[in-house]
């Protein structure tokens, strides 16, 4: 095989730019059929991104024996179902995050995953984007010594879609799992994984202060990873501004950046002074350099640093943070 033919469930927003044409600018990878709840909204993605194939439903894809792996990209509460049927079949599993509605359901997909024998990658794609390589690497070489602690801070206010009609699906857990912090809070979480190893023990409580809407709006708590780095974390989604920060301690140095803003830069601070390191540009389709190395690892030639794995783990501590579990 030596191209990657992929087939995908969904074709909301997350498609157009982020990952969508990432499957076919990759190398040794093409997209080659969509499917959509809506049959006419599979078939005007299929025509506007060159696709030669659109489907009315996922199991007709699925079933395509020109497919050769699926990306689910789907509302979280229809991931379980879709990856179920997909390992089913035999074929490789991409999936957005969270991968399932909750933790356990996260670990039902990828404990099938493994009894049917095939790949599963979740869609953490900032662990593949130079901004997080340059900083993984600083702290892998240990020119700052050994990392003492990590604090996460991201506030947000609420958006005016969410203060009507109980909010956009985001807010409303039955569909999407949680609240803002599952959303995006997630991401500062999975690097931490990806950067100090797994988290071992998690505490905190999730609120509901603002009423605009069901799902938690602030959360709170503290977590240590597999090495013994300890951090806590601070999501509040009902302030007046939108920002974002997390903060390594290292023996010689703290490194600031912010998780949402992929071209920010990265300051560090030592007893010198505080220094600013730009990042390269990120790329157009900011989930390509990710699915590129899920193609390298499905032909033989890398691995993929985000597995179903690494993204049940994230889900676990998501559920933990906000007193779930």
């Amino acid at each position: 095989m030596q191209k990657i033919r992929w087939g995908m469930i969904g074709c909301g927003s997350v498609t157009e730019v982020k990952s969508g044409p990432g499957f076919q600018k990759a190398e040794g990878s093409t997209l080659v059929a969509v499917t959509s709840r809506s049959p006419q909204k599979a078939r005007d993605y299929a025509m506007r991104h060159g696709i030669p194939k659109w489907y009315d439903n996922a199991q007709d894809l699925i079933d395509d024996q020109e497919v050769d792996a699926v990306y689910i990209a789907t509302h979280p509460d229809s991931h379980y179902t879709y990856a179920l049927m997909v390992a089913q079949s035999g074929k490789p599993v991409y999936c957005e995050k969270p991968l399932g509605i909750s933790s356990s359901q996260s670990r039902e997909m990828v404990d099938f995953c493994k009894q049917q024998g095939v790949p599963f990658f979740s869609a953490y794609y900032r662990r593949a984007l130079p901004k997080y390589l340059m900083i993984k690497s600083m702290i892998d070489s240990q020119q700052y010594g050994d990392v003492r602690a990590v604090h996460v801070f991201m506030q947000q206010s609420i958006k005016e879609e969410d203060k009507q009609g109980g909010g956009t699906w985001r807010v409303h857990p039955d569909v999407s799992g949680g609240g803002k912090f599952h959303d995006v809070g997630s991401h500062a979480l999975d690097l931490i994984d990806w950067m100090f190893g797994p988290i071992v023990e998690a505490c905190g409580e999730g609120l509901n202060q603002s009423r605009a809407y069901h799902a938690d709006d602030l959360v709170y708590g503290h977590f240590k990873t597999e090495q013994g780095v300890p951090g806590t974390g601070l999501w509040c989604f009902n302030t007046f501004k939108d920002e974002d920060v997390t903060h390594i301690y290292l023996e010689k140095a703290r490194i600031s950046y912010s998780v949402l803003d992929i071209a920010q830069p990265i300051t560090v601070a030592t007893e010198k002074g505080v220094q600013t390191i730009a990042v390269p540009q990120p790329p157009q389709h900011v989930a390509q350099p990710l699915i590129q190395t899920i193609v390298d690892q499905l032909l033989g030639n890398g691995t993929c640093p985000s597995t179903g794995e690494s993204g049940a783990r994230t889900d676990f501590v998501l559920d933990r943070l906000i007193g779930r579990l």
